[in-house]
């Protein structure tokens, strides 16, 4: 298994609300990833969700569901 990435907001309360949305639902997040430093031109500057490959399009449809659409990476 690996793991996807299928979230990303730059505002970490948003992306804490995602990630108990789906661990609510039963869906493994092993972290919330953190973009890149500050001094990196081009880097995101905000957090990640990621899932398991197994769970990615039922994470999605829950986000989408919820109304976090705009947030998805995929």
């Amino acid at each position: 298994m690996s793991i996807i990435r299928v979230a990303y907001s730059p505002d970490l309360g948003i992306a804490l609300v995602m990630r108990s949305l789906l661990e609510s639902e039963g869906i493994f997040i092993p972290d919330i990833a953190s973009g890149g430093h500050v001094s990196i031109a081009g880097a995101d500057q905000g957090y990640y969700i990621a899932v398991l490959d197994d769970d990615a399009p039922r994470a999605i449809q829950l986000l989408k569901d919820n109304s976090f659409e705009k947030y998805l990476s995929l």
